[in-house]
């Protein structure tokens, strides 16, 4: 019950913003949480055959750790930051064929809704952090009942 990543998508969304919040708004997260979340993509990669998208392998990822090759979204992949939504910023604007920019992806740039997230988190790091600890805790606390 992931996001696509491309049209079609599942849910007949005309775009990639709409198609991210029919699947996130259902959970009851904000557009500020999806962009939060969004920004895990700062760290793994995508594989061509398991996914359809990105290379075989780039610069970035023919040496890494474990399976070797893939796409991803920024070149230190094994690195927590903020770095994603710097990346997928200058990708739109000057695409780097050695990274990863999914449409649903550029959305969190191109959306009016998301973008005011996406900036802030590519200027200011610790906003991220703050903002995806708590994103990341609401949506993994989704339909659990803990015991009194």
């Amino acid at each position: 019950r992931l996001p696509a990543a491309a049209a079609p998508f599942p849910d007949a969304a005309p775009t990639p913003a709409a198609h991210l919040r029919n699947v996130f708004h259902r959970m009851g997260l904000s557009d500020q949480e999806i962009v939060a979340l969004s920004g895990a993509h700062t760290v793994g990669r995508a594989f061509k055959d398991r996914s359809g998208f990105g290379a075989d392998s780039t610069k970035y990822t023919a040496d890494g750790p474990g399976t070797k090759g893939g796409s991803s979204w920024t070149p230190e992949w094994l690195t927590f930051d903020a770095s994603y939504f710097r990346h997928i910023k200058e990708g739109i604007a000057d695409p780097n064929p050695e990274l990863l920019v999914l449409p649903t992806d550029a959305a969190l740039f191109e959306d009016d809704g998301f973008r005011p997230h996406a900036e802030r988190y590519a200027a200011d790091e610790g906003a991220f952090f703050a903002e995806y600890v708590a994103a990341h805790l609401k949506l993994s606390e989704l339909g659990c009942e803990w015991a009194a």
